[in-house]
């Protein structure tokens, strides 16, 4: 009787891991498929290893960058491994070669830190601006006016407000920017990696499944077994 119930209970069980390996698999396929349509309406080609040697040539990639990136040289962009690579090792790499080139130290070149080197360089210009004589009445609003004003000149003469400029366009068009297409990239990887996973879980469901499905057939009853073994020994 025990090993009947065990019978059953395996079926049940191995049917059950059955449906949730398909489900399983069906999804870790649709979330692939959706990342890499998502990914082929962007219409990105990863870089040549041609352009891959003269950008480390020039700076604005490492040899390790350059090295994650040319298992894909020349591919449409359609999964998310390709999508970690070019977040990661082409979009950050060229963030970190243009904060380098303005001569903002490694430990600052980001977003936020950026924005606080601006804001130190403004704030330069207009203690600069107000010890001037002919500013000696002007009040802050008309100093931060002046600053803005020199800052948005590309002919201005005061360092602050170049520094100030320069700063301000690395931080909006590259650093701005490239955390928006990274942040895109990575939300992608991210969704094929629980595909991914879903797929090796619906995999090992499925092989448990037929498993335990097959033994509630196999496993023999030991009341049967017993009464064979009575049988030949009457015999």
């Amino acid at each position: 009787m025990a090993t009947q119930v065990y019978k059953t209970l395996s079926k049940i069980v191995g049917a059950l891991l059955l449906i949730l390996g398909v489900a399983a698999l069906i999804g870790g396929n649709f979330a692939h498929g959706y990342v890499s349509e998502q990914l082929a309406d962007q219409a990105i080609t990863m870089p040549t290893n041609e352009s891959l040697d003269a950008q480390v040539q020039a700076g604005r990639l490492t040899d390790d960058d350059a090295s994650a990136l040319r298992p894909y040289s020349g591919q449409e962009m359609t999964t998310g491994p390709q999508a970690e690579a070019f977040a990661n090792h082409y979009i950050h790499a060229h963030m970190a070669a243009a904060a380098k080139a303005a001569n903002v130290p490694d430990d600052q070149a980001n977003y936020s830190a950026i924005g606080s080197l601006v804001t130190k360089y403004t704030n330069d210009l207009k203690a600069e601006l107000k010890a001037l004589p002919e500013n000696a009445g002007a009040t802050d609003a008309q100093i931060a006016a002046k600053a803005a004003a020199e800052i948005a000149n590309p002919d201005t003469s005061y360092e602050n407000a170049k520094q100030a400029a320069t700063l301000q366009a690395l931080r909006m068009d590259t650093f701005l920017d490239g955390n928006t297409l990274r942040g895109m990239l990575l939300n992608a990887y991210g969704w094929w990696l629980v595909g991914t996973i879903a797929q090796i879980a619906g995999w090992v469901l499925l092989v448990g499944g037929v498993a335990l499905f097959a033994l509630g057939f196999v496993l023999k009853d030991k009341s049967t077994q017993a009464g064979v073994g009575s049988a030949a020994a009457g015999a």
